[in-house]
């Protein structure tokens, strides 16, 4: 049954990384904050749907709820950290520190959760990890920042991009504590829930806007909601399921930032980098070892 597990994780990158492609035609349009909240409100209608068929009988205990509202609430600060780390710093920086998260939930599961790893999906999970960041660092943007900027510009968005890796690092322990006790339904429907909720209310503190304008329901953010809707499902089907293991399948999910950047080959026809190269190796080298110890 391990192997659902990594084939879940694998899904989950899919379409995370798809919906990470897609949100930035959208974020240039709406704004990231229209693009956030409405995608998260699709994702809701869409949970809405489908629940009757896949959990028909819903059940939430107190405290697994609790946990997953205190998850949802750290799930939109750590985007909004991650956006304003975009926002203001280099990418090729950024993103390397954001895609930690799978190691900190990783330690997290380990301290809080009590969850025992072989040496070899240690090395797995741990080759994945570094591949993913690898494969998010082009040094020649880094180059041309440095040139551009001077060596400080580099160092703005590092911060807000740690911050949101450790509050992603708790909401997935949270999630990882609730799956398997409640329905696999219920952690994403939560964390929409109260996701959107703090959305339309902090705007005005947030200094953004909310509003509903043209293009909030755009193909774009239904197909994103969408996406967001069966990755969340598979993360939490990847735990739930008997012999699954949550930092395999939040360490695989990191994976969808080599998805968001596959597409960029293949439609932009970008080029990968050699240290981008070594990274997509040792990503897919950690997955084969992952479904060998499955097998």
């Amino acid at each position: 049954m391990a192997n659902l597990s990594v084939i879940a994780g694998l899904a989950t990158a899919l379409c995370w990384g798809t919906g990470d492609y897609l949100s930035r035609g959208q974020s240039e349009r709406i704004g990231y904050y229209r693009t956030l909240v409405y995608s998260m409100l699709v994702t809701f209608i869409v949970l809405v749907a489908i629940t009757p068929v896949l959990s028909p009988g819903l059940k939430a205990p107190l405290f697994p709820t609790a946990v997953l509202v205190v998850a949802g609430i750290l799930n939109f600060v750590a985007f909004s950290f991650l956006y304003r780390a975009f926002h203001k710093g280099v990418v090729s920086v950024v993103a390397p520190v954001a895609y930690t998260y799978p190691a900190i939930t990783t330690i997290l599961s380990i301290v809080i959760l009590g969850t025992v790893l072989q040496s070899m999906e240690i090395l797995a999970i741990a080759g994945i990890i570094t591949g993913v960041i690898l494969t998010s660092t082009k040094f020649s943007e880094i180059k041309r920042s440095i040139a551009g900027k001077g060596s400080a510009g580099l160092t703005v968005g590092f911060i807000p991009a740690a911050a949101a890796s450790l509050f992603f690092g708790f909401v997935y322990v949270g999630v990882g504590y609730a799956a398997p006790v409640v329905s696999v339904v219920i952690p994403v429907m939560i964390l929409r829930i109260v996701g959107i909720a703090m959305g339309f209310a902090l705007a005005p503190a947030l200094k953004q806007s909310a509003r509903p304008m043209k293009g909030v329901f755009s193909r774009g953010i239904i197909a994103m909601g969408v996406l967001e809707a069966i990755g969340f499902l598979s993360l939490t089907y990847g735990i739930s399921v008997p012999g699954g293991s949550l930092p395999v399948v939040t360490a695989l999910s990191g994976m969808g930032g080599a998805v968001a950047g596959g597409y960029g080959l293949v439609l932009l026809k970008e080029r990968l980098e050699p240290n981008q190269i070594i990274g997509v190796v040792l990503s897919l080298l950690g997955v084969f070892v992952l479904l060998y110890l499955g097998a």
